[in-house]
């Protein structure tokens, strides 16, 4: 069975998950969609998680039509499908697709699949984030009056992962993970996930370094 699709609903709402850093990630998940999405465009937001954020976008910035996807039916989906295998999603049926941090939940082989599968079943623009995990260092500047410019450093904690926590236990592949095999380099995920396709953006959060965020226009 897919271990996402057995999660307990409530691991979603535990104070452990609900973490500033993942408050923060929630709003610029927004911001992403309120740049690139209109609030007549239909949004499918692929796995539902917590609800917070597709709620959000239908219920105070009026997004008309915004559906969610998960394999795990306690979640209570819109549409229990799975995004590897679609079988109630078809080509061309939204707008704009939202996937955020699901990809490295499986093998990266099947998350090129995943990738694929949206730029089917979308018509204008897919959204995805997923994990970081190298080295960022941000250059913030504030200037008081005459005062020296003040300068600070903002350290990613994603590069600090647990040493006794392996890949496959949560998550299989991150940018900036190595193998004996495999890199994956910000130059190969964006090669090999996104092959063939107008990415229009790729960036890091500054925020929330650790997640790193692409778009795709179709």
């Amino acid at each position: 069975m897919n271990k996402e699709a057995s999660i307990n609903k409530q691991h979603y709402f535990d104070r452990k998950y609900l973490k500033k850093e993942r408050m923060y990630s929630f709003v610029e998940q927004i911001e992403i969609v309120k740049k690139f999405v209109d609030e007549k465009d239909s949004i499918l937001e692929i796995g539902k998680g917590n609800g917070f954020v597709s709620s959000f976008l239908h219920d105070y910035l009026g997004y008309e039509t915004v559906k969610t996807v998960d394999v795990n039916k306690d979640l209570e989906p819109d549409f229990v499908d799975d995004i590897i295998e679609p079988k109630e999603l078809t080509e061309n049926s939204f707008d704009v697709i939202t996937c955020y941090e699901v990809l490295e939940h499986m093998p990266f082989e099947k998350s090129v699949i995943a990738v694929q599968n949206m730029v089917k079943i979308a018509r204008k623009y897919v959204l995805i984030s997923v994990p970081d995990m190298r080295y960022f260092i941000s250059m913030r500047a504030t200037v008081f009056g005459t005062l020296p410019i003040m300068l600070g450093k903002l350290f990613s904690t994603r590069r600090f992962r647990n040493p006794n926590k392996k890949f496959g236990d949560d998550h299989f592949w991150e940018v900036g993970y190595e193998t004996n095999d495999v890199k994956y380099s910000g130059e190969f995920v964006r090669t090999n996930l996104f092959k063939n396709m107008n990415v229009v953006v790729d960036q890091r959060d500054i925020a929330v370094p650790w997640h790193h965020y692409y778009v795709v226009k179709i």
